[in-house]
């Protein structure tokens, strides 16, 4: 699937970060909005609702677009 930067997309359940690392159950739980993207590495920038900011890098396999 092909993002852009701004897409919100939500996380699979068996999402971990790119390094491999376990995702919490209230990170994979909110829509997140992409701040950037190379390759198959995309770092989610902050919540949609605005409460959260993560700046982490996700594979791309773990992302769904989601209409906000």
């Amino acid at each position: 699937m092909d993002f852009n930067i701004g897409d919100a997309v939500k996380i699979a359940p068996d999402a971990t970060y790119y390094t491999g690392r376990r995702m919490s159950p209230l990170i994979q739980s909110l829509t997140w909005e992409i701040s950037s993207i190379s390759g198959d590495r995309v770092v989610l920038g902050k919540s949609v609702d605005g409460y959260y900011t993560l700046n982490a890098p996700v594979a791309a396999k773990y992302l769904t677009k989601t209409i906000i």
